[in-house]
């Protein structure tokens, strides 16, 4: 590493904006972004689609979109307890920057980042997960949850540090509500117990508490990398915008006063945060300080929030802030064409390492006085060279940004967690659906189900959007088919298949899907205007009789019924401009332009001009060569807001059609500077360079365009013109020519498939988990001193283990031994168990039933529990001396996924998608875990040892039993015949 990248601080500020921030650094009121600014470089920082946080900081830290990192929203299923959990790092399947560094032999902290909970094994690193600053309960009994900090010897320390809102006093609220000086006491009183006042107060307690363990961690322990996020921007924003000035039309006068000086109060808060980071880190440490998104504090403000899940997000603004000051860094300039996918890459770099070619992001080289620190390899040899062997690249100039295929194929002690606690949501839900089908556990409940279900379309809904965002429309299209199919009513499902279905050209689709969306959406209008007839009579006395009932309603049920009625009343009143623009759009697809631009004149002339419905009118203006209107039409759309892309891009187009290249490629150059991930910007930009002369330029646009887009043949076609006329290197035209037919052959299986990747079976899932399956299981005890002395009428003795790992067989076992068995007998048998299964119908529903009593029959029994339920028991059973005892079967994993994949088909139903073996191995994991916590005394019996070789199996478990039994008579049960599914041993 240089001497210019000894340490990187970087600051993450949630929602950060510029908008916000310019007005108080003119008067004088942020000094330490200020100077940040001053001696560093600045600008936009383009966000993702969709700007959830989560994902959005995932993709900071890995350079890589959502559908790569696999990290897509707020919650996620558990697979252990089958509930809703908020996000975890768990999902997440490739290295961040600190996996990286820390493999690299480089020490890390990072605080609060979202999700960074569990905090990961860093050998060289500390974790404070975003579980950290969570209060639960009063500040004198604030228990942390385990797993928040890593390493472990630090917990106490930092758990010291942490600041709890009920320690706030007025004086410390004062400056963030300085409306409160000078109100009667009545309205101090009333806004005391306004609930925004506990908000606010946790915001402010929660970003305390992270730059409490940010400081002392960097004063005493060692790092290269500090990562420190901040979400209380964000928190601000939703909580207080409406409040900030100037007061919008509809604010309340005495709520502005009070909270009108929120949002100012909350970002110079931050500034003296910043101001002592950058103090603790020194001069010679780049810090770079930016936001995954902007908050709209303008016009742009809504006046309500969309009805759907993750709906605060549509008050995100695009462009977040970027801020970097450092050694080498150019001073009081600008960036452009920052996007939050270059972050990763450009650490990478600044610590002198190779970027990872799987990163979607680029290396900022403009942040550089030194322009040689820019240089990359040329196109040529860029992008048709072959890695080495070791799959580094081969040794280049310390100025250069050298490459590596994956950091994910880098072998080293890299910190993350171990495999098989990587678990994608989908595989979890897919694991509990499974056990479900195969009836080892009842179905949730109706709410539950209904949760976890929406839990998973969620995920899917912003998985697809991801797609969307990255120019890869298909994948997009099979997910949301599936979802607009099953959740018909979602009309926002319906709304993103158009936009897929108008990039993909695929007019006809386009226009049903249109029809489609606008039939529901009328229809659902119509049945709750209906609906609140029933609930609004005409008759006076009615509807004064229906009010006094609303009236006396107790709070509960008559929130319940107001939401229902904005509910209803929201779906009463559609959205009218939206449904006619995506008619505009169909007839637009279809090349019916003049009937595109007629429904458009009414839009304009029932809602007024809105920017989307005039970037359209400018794109079909361009199709009519009406140059003049198109241009006006684009120059109006950015009246609306001077920072869209698009209507920059189409003025662009618009140049090219009038022949005016340069002019073209200087408004390509513009949309690219606020948004640089835009394959037909660098395209339409080097076309514009190419016909005005300028091939050079050309070439290098052209050449971000096709690595950004690697099937937009166009691009191809030009640079392999280049090749041939201006560059005359015949072996390079070849190969671009290789890549031209590739392209559009790649492009037309496309056209031709209606989804993506098929998708693997479970056991071939499952064999690439086991592969990377690195951490050893928990080992079962015997403990027979636990047991020593207890009668056997006060001992359950409980058979577990995964469905079809041989629990029906041990049951059998356990009769012949003479063993009483707490069975109902209703699961008959059949050809999945042909000697029957041995179970109760009430251990099904120990996940989902509170009641519990059933247990206190089962002393002196054995019972079947399948091991993802173990943990539901009472870690003590109801009635004096009464102890638990395990025998827990183990079975290959592809065997037990054969085995329930056959009986799924001889029963009829389909094996859910997904790697739920991953899912299984930490339902696994947890049992084990569980039995070992509470000191249960338990065997682990192998279920390929108790066919195969049956004595010592059998003895074990009668030395387990304290049991008399014969063997002879337990060998006689089995049958090697009824248990076929092995796994395939390696060749």
């Amino acid at each position: 590493m240089s001497s210019e990248s000894k340490k990187i601080l970087l600051i993450g500020w949630d929602a950060a904006d510029w908008k916000v921030i310019h007005p108080l650094l003119d008067a004088g009121k942020m000094p330490n972004l200020s100077r940040l600014v001053e001696q560093g470089t600045s600008g936009n920082i383009a966000t993702l689609q969709p700007a959830l946080s989560p994902m959005l900081w995932t993709s900071i830290a890995t350079g890589k979109r959502p559908f790569k990192h696999g990290v897509h929203g707020f919650s996620e299923p558990d697979p252990v307890s089958g509930s809703i959990r908020p996000v975890t790092n768990l999902s997440r399947k490739t290295k961040a920057i600190w996996n990286i560094l820390n493999q690299e032999g480089m020490h890390t902290i990072t605080v609060g980042w979202w999700p960074s909970n569990p905090a990961e094994p860093l050998s060289k690193g500390v974790m404070v997960s975003d579980d950290f600053q969570k209060s639960f309960g009063p500040p004198d009994d604030w228990p942390m949850k385990p797993g928040t900090i890593h390493p472990e010897r630090l917990a106490e320390k930092l758990k010291e540090l942490r600041f709890h809102k009920g320690e706030l006093e007025e004086q410390d609220l004062r400056p963030f509500l300085p409306g409160l000086n000078g109100l009667p006491p009545e309205d101090l009183e009333k806004a005391s117990k306004d609930p925004r006042m506990q908000s606010l107060m946790k915001i402010i307690a929660d970003c305390t508490s992270i730059h409490s363990a940010a400081t002392a961690l960097m004063q005493n322990e060692p790092w290269d990398l500090m990562c420190v996020y901040f979400d209380a921007i964000d928190h601000f924003g939703h909580g207080f915008m409406k409040y900030h000035p100037p007061q919008r039309r509809g604010v309340d006068n005495w709520e502005y006063r009070v909270f009108n000086h929120v949002i100012e109060a909350g970002y110079r808060y931050h500034d003296m945060m910043l101001g002592t980071l950058m103090h603790l880190a020194g001069e010679d440490t780049t810090v770079i300080l930016m936001s995954d998104h902007g908050f709209h504090p303008d016009d742009f403000r809504l006046s309500s929030v969309p009805r759907e899940p993750a709906g605060p997000a549509a008050e995100h603004r695009q462009f977040g802030i970027l801020a970097v000051m450092g050694p080498g860094i150019k001073k009081d300039a600008r960036i452009y064409g920052a996007s939050l996918l270059d972050i990763c890459p450009t650490l990478l770099h600044r610590f002198g390492l190779p970027v990872g070619e799987d990163m979607d992001g680029k290396v900022l080289l403009d942040l550089y006085e030194d322009t040689e620190k820019g240089f990359e390899a040329p196109f040529d040899s860029r992008v048709f060279s072959e890695s080495s062997a070791n799959g580094m690249q081969s040794p280049s100039p310390q100025w250069a940004v050298r490459k590596i295929p994956s950091w994910d194929v880098v072998e080293g002690d890299h910190g993350m967690h171990p495999p098989d606690r990587q678990i994608a949501p989908a595989d979890s839900k897919a694991a509990l659906d499974q056990l479900v089908a195969l009836g080892y556990i009842e179905e949730p409940d109706a709410d539950r189900s209904l949760a976890i279900a929406r839990t998973v379309r969620e995920l899917d809904y912003n998985l697809a959007q991801s797609y969307i965002d990255g120019g890869i429309f298909t994948q997009a299209v099979a997910i949301l088919e599936k979802l607009y199919e099953a959740w018909p009513m979602e009309h926002r499902f319906g709304f993103k298949l158009a936009t897929c279905f108008q990039s993909l050209g695929r007019a006809a689709d386009l226009r049903e899907i249109v029809t489609t969306v606008t039939k529901r959406r009328m229809e659902e209008a119509e049945e709750a205007r209906e609906e609140l007839k029933k609930s609004s009579p005409a008759d006076k006395e009615a509807a004064k009789a229906e009010a006094d009932r609303i009236a006396a309603l107790p709070e509960t049920e008559k929130h319940k019924f107001l939401q229902k009625r904005r509910e209803l009343w929201g779906k009463a009143n559609p959205n009218l401009f939206s449904l006619r623009y995506l008619e505009a759009c169909a007839d637009f697809s279809e090349r019916k332009y003049e009937a595109a631009l007629g429904k458009l004149a009414e839009l304009d002339s029932e809602y007024g001009a809105r920017r989307n419905a005039l970037t359209l009118r400018g794109e079909i203006l361009q199709r009519l060569q009406r140059w003049d209107a198109s241009r006006a039409a684009f120059e109006q759309a950015l009246e609306f807001d001077r920072e869209a892309p698009g209507p920059l891009l189409g003025l662009a187009r618009t140049a090219l059609g009038e022949r005016k290249f340069d002019e073209a490629a200087d408004f390509a150059r513009s949309s690219i500077g606020l948004l640089y991930f835009q394959p037909r910007a660098h395209y339409l930009q080097g076309l514009a360079l190419y016909r005005a002369g300028h091939w050079q330029e050309a070439e290098a646009a052209l050449e971000v365009s096709a690595s950004q887009s690697p099937l937009a043949a166009p691009a191809w076609r030009l640079l392999g013109e280049i090749a041939r006329l201006f560059r005359r290197d015949a072996m390079l035209e070849q190969q671009i020519r290789l890549r031209l037919r590739d392209a559009r052959e790649r492009q037309a299986a496309l056209r031709r498939s209606d989804s993506g990747d098929q998708l693997r079976t479970p056991i071939q899932l499952l064999r690439s988990s086991e592969s990377r399956e690195d951490r050893p299981m928990p080992v079962l005890k015997p403990r027979p001193e636990a047991l020593e002395g207890v009668p056997p009428v006060k001992i359950i003795t409980i058979v577990s283990g995964l469905p079809r790992s041989g629990t029906s067989l041990m049951m059998q076992l356990l009769e012949a031994a003479d063993f009483p068995l707490f069975t109902d007998g209703k699961r008959l048998a059949d050809g999945s168990n042909q000697k029957g299964y041995h179970e109760h119908d009430r251990v099904s529903s120990l996940m989902t039933a509170a009641d519990r009593k059933w247990l206190a029959e089962t002393p002196g029994h054995a019972l079947k529990i399948v091991a993802p339920l173990l943990a539901f028991l009472p870690p003590q059973p109801s009635g004096d001396g009464v102890c638990y005892r395990v025998i827990f079967m183990e079975r290959d994993m592809a065997e037990i996924l054969e085995s329930q994949e056959t009986m799924l088909a001889r029963l009829g139903k389909p094996a859910p998608g997904g790697d739920v073996a991953k899912a299984y191995f930490q339902q696994v994991r947890h049992a084990k875990n569980w039995i070992n916590t509470h000191g249960i005394p338990a065997l682990s019996i192998s279920h390929r040892a108790l066919i195969e070789e049956p004595e010592a199996e059998i003895a074990a478990l009668l030395g387990f039993l304290g049991s008399s039994a014969l063997p002879q008579s337990l060998m006689l049960v089995i049958d090697p015949a009824l248990h076929r599914a092995k796994a395939r041993k390696p060749e």
